[in-house]
């Protein structure tokens, strides 16, 4: 009797520790998951930050004493700048579409495939951006009528190039990396909890 007893009491407890490990799972990886939708989450807010300022930007500069010229620089700057100014308008966009179309309730094999989508989608635009950055300057250089190659010039130009190269290493080393590092751990971590 006193075995019958102790068998009983030993499935009961394994029961309850069984429930107890599946509660923590499920508690940790509800964690995991709020984590990486509070990530999520912040990217929207900086790409909501890129979708506002851009058309403020662009108010302030035609009012800024910018005079509207019939001449061919002012035409072929305006066509360059305009241009890439559009094409990146809308490529934020799009990125902001795709980032919303994440959610977290779906299997997390689908959510681990749109987010590297989504990082593969963020460093091509990136990289094409920085690509169009010398046609936005030379745009807005031929739209104030700056001549592209006098002294006056070329300290503006060397700040802004300099600027460039820094902006570029920091964006590919730390902004985009880490933004999706992060996720993609956390993913991981849902993953083997599911596995388990």
């Amino acid at each position: 009797m006193e075995l019958a007893d102790i068998q009983n009491t030993w499935r009961e407890h394994d029961k309850m520790l069984m429930e107890n490990i599946r509660i923590n799972k499920d508690v940790f990886k509800n964690i995991l998951t709020e984590r990486a939708e509070k990530k999520i989450r912040w990217m929207k807010a900086k790409t909501i930050f890129s979708l506002i300022v851009p058309p403020i930007f662009l108010v302030i500069f035609f009012i800024s004493n910018l005079k509207y010229r019939p001449d061919t620089n002012f035409i072929i700057g305006a066509i360059l700048f305009g241009a890439v100014f559009i094409t990146s308008y809308i490529w934020t966009v799009q990125y902001f579409i795709k980032l919303s179309q994440i959610d977290f309730k779906n299997a997390i094999t689908t959510t681990a495939k749109n987010l590297t989508e989504l990082r593969r989608y963020k460093y091509r635009n990136t990289k094409l951006g920085y690509t169009f950055i010398p046609f936005v300057l030379i745009g807005t250089f031929m739209i104030f009528d700056i001549p592209l190659f006098s002294t006056n010039s070329l300290l503006p130009f060397l700040l802004i190039l300099v600027t460039m190269i820094v902006s570029i290493y920091t964006t590919f080393k730390f902004s985009i990396d880490e933004s999706f590092k992060r996720i993609n751990q956390e993913i991981v971590e849902i993953e083997k909890l599911e596995k388990e």
